[in-house]
């Protein structure tokens, strides 16, 4: 199964995906292949200055695909990743948000190894990515992704009864399974910034009409 069907609040489906070695990229391999045939065929047999503009056409090109690469996240995928059925081979995912959720996004795929004596292993090895904040898991038995639970809707006389973890090692799986209850808000770099700004549509624009001019 290739793609997973959550329909929660925050994520609505997730595709599987693998990351493509760098020399089967379709942003690198068939460009590869164009730029040497351009040495290899056209330099010889025309001039410099229509050699440059050859060059200069698959330069544009080149930074197009890559700019797409950038704006468009199922793009990007179809260039970078290839699709997967078994969950195992697959070290990405695609995650297709809610409606009005916000816009797609790609994440990595965490495989680890749960600390032997935790009540929810069952074959000691958990899968699962993190999205917005928020840990999906992967479900062997059900065949299923599904947001992580929390114990926050028991009866009350739980919560009364609940004195806590009580050993060090007890804390230590509950901070394996549920994380520190902390929110951390990271600050964007300066080259983040910077990135973002040079891929906005009216920067490329304003850049082209220089270059251009």
């Amino acid at each position: 199964m290739s793609r997973f069907h959550v329909g929660g609040k925050v994520v609505d489906n997730v595709d599987l995906l693998s990351r493509k070695h760098w020399t089967w990229r379709l942003d690198i391999w068939p460009f590869t292949i164009l730029y040497f045939a351009r040495v290899a065929f056209l330099v010889p047999s025309i001039d410099n200055v229509d050699a440059a503009i050859v060059l200069g056409g698959l330069a544009a090109l080149h930074i197009l695909v890559f700019l797409f690469t950038v704006r468009s996240v199922d793009f990007k995928c179809f260039v970078q990743y290839s699709m997967v059925n078994d969950i195992h081979h697959a070290d990405t995912c695609k995650i297709t948000p809610a409606k009005f959720s916000g816009a797609k996004e790609v994440v990595p795929l965490h495989f680890r190894k749960l600390s032997a004596g935790s009540s929810t292993s069952l074959d000691l090895e958990e899968i699962y990515f993190d999205f917005r904040k928020q840990r999906f898991i992967y479900s062997k038995e059900k065949e299923t992704i599904s947001k992580l639970t929390y114990p926050t809707k028991e009866f009350f006389s739980y919560y009364i009864k609940n004195t806590g973890h009580g050993t060090e090692a007890k804390v230590a799986l509950a901070i394996e399974k549920w994380g520190r209850n902390i929110f951390d808000y990271p600050q964007p770099t300066f080259q983040k910034l910077m990135k973002e700004n040079c891929m906005e549509p009216f920067f490329v624009f304003q850049v082209g009409e220089v270059i251009w001019y």
